[in-house]
């Protein structure tokens, strides 16, 4: 049985598996409330909408409320 005469180094070895490991270009969807590109069976981080529905609150709605707040504090 053949046996290599010299140990392949593990760059070369690497490199040559790298190709195997390459990234696939991701299939985006469009939310149908916003119309922003999402990856499919997630939640669309710009609305927080999953398939028609409120589901998570935004950063923007939060700090929305957080102002709503410290304006009628401050109003009293």
């Amino acid at each position: 049985m053949p046996v290599p005469k010299k140990r392949r180094p593990h760059a070369r070895t690497r490199k040559a598996h790298a190709a195997n490991f390459r990234a696939a270009a991701k299939n985006f969807g469009i939310c149908k409330n916003c119309g922003a590109a999402i990856l499919p069976h997630t939640i669309c981080s710009v609305c927080g909408f999953y398939k028609g529905r409120k589901v998570k609150t935004t950063k923007l709605e939060k700090q929305n409320v957080r102002k709503a707040r410290k304006a009628e504090e401050n109003n009293k």
